[in-house]
């Protein structure tokens, strides 16, 4: 007597108890004992491994067994009529567990069919997206590679303007360059020619003018106020660097006297940075001479610290001259 799983298909089920009872009409052995397992799965020409699985239902058994042992207990038995079922009879339970597999089998194909079936719905979902996501990245990647090019344009346009205001500006420093050239030539022409006119009339004091005496010769103090005034103006419009190149370009052509009276119209304007750069050019840039000349100038104007600041800014040229 063998136990059945709760899970054995009912055909199959029907079959083993039939397989069961027939194995216990085998005749008895000559001591009055039952058969073995082993003695009866002998007889079915199959192992006692495979018989016991047969019985509990765990295996479908093939037909020529089935009929064997059909055949066994109708000879050991005595006859069909004790066997208690016919042999077509259990032929067709064997029929009816087979086709039951053959069912359990298709469902579990089907179930697989249908499980492989999803996946590849899912699988053609996830393609058209990747393929949406895909055309999506194209797409951003053409409006970049458009923005892109569209940059370079701007790029090469906005260096191509830089270039010409590059050139503007040259062209504007080389113009302002000659403009204050000429202011400093027609202050100093100005000048000279003052001077000339005070030389013909003869008009000068008889009195040379004393020690510390401030006031400076008329056209001197003209040339200088005319640099003076353009310079202010350079630096009140915000034209710092315009203004210190008016004094570069004046300290080219200004004389001593000129320089010296320039020194002391800016000291007056309160332009006190401007009389100190002016200082600082004249005594590098100028032969000794002149700068001995010009300090003169200043000590006689009562600007004795601007005459030795001059000094001071033409030591180093003199010592490098030593």
């Amino acid at each position: 007597m063998k136990e059945f799983r709760s899970d054995v298909p009912p055909g199959k089920r029907a079959l083993a108890a039939e397989l069961q009872n027939l194995c216990r009409l085998l005749a008895l052995e000559p001591d009055g004992s039952a058969p073995t397992q082993k003695q009866a799965a002998d007889r079915l020409h199959t192992c006692d491994t495979s018989l016991s699985r047969f019985l509990r239902a765990e295996y479908l058994p093939d037909i020529t067994i089935v009929r064997l042992l059909h055949a066994a207990a109708t000879n050991d038995a005595g006859g069909v009529e004790k066997v208690g079922i016919t042999l077509a009879d259990l032929e067709e339970l064997h029929s009816t567990a087979t086709a039951e597999q053959q069912c359990g089998d298709c469902v579990s194909v089907r179930s697989e069919a249908a499980a492989l079936r999803q996946q590849a719905s899912d699988s053609a979902d996830e393609l058209n997206n990747i393929r949406a996501e895909l055309g999506t990245v194209m797409e951003e990647a053409a409006a970049l590679r458009k923005e892109a090019a569209a940059l370079k344009r701007e790029v090469r346009t906005l260096k191509a303007e830089v270039q010409t205001l590059k050139a503007e500006v040259q062209t504007l420093k080389a113009r302002e360059g000659l403009a204050l050239k000429a202011t400093a030539r027609r202050a100093i022409r100005a000048g000279q020619q003052s001077r000339l006119a005070a030389r013909a009339d003869a008009a000068l004091l008889p009195v040379p003018p004393r020690r510390g005496d401030r006031q400076q010769s008329s056209p001197e103090k003209r040339a200088a106020l005319t640099v003076a005034r353009q310079a202010e103006a350079l630096q009140n419009g915000g034209r710092q660097d315009g203004a210190l190149a008016l004094l570069r370009h004046s300290v080219e052509v200004l004389s001593p006297a000129e320089t010296a009276a320039l020194v002391c119209v800016l000291r007056e304007g309160q332009l006190d940075e401007l009389a100190g750069t002016l200082i600082h050019i004249y005594g590098r840039d100028n032969p000794d001479p002149h700068v001995m000349r010009a300090a003169a100038h200043l000590h006689q104007h009562g600007a004795s610290d601007d005459a030795a600041a001059l000094l001071r800014a033409a030591l180093p040229s003199w010592q490098g001259a030593s």
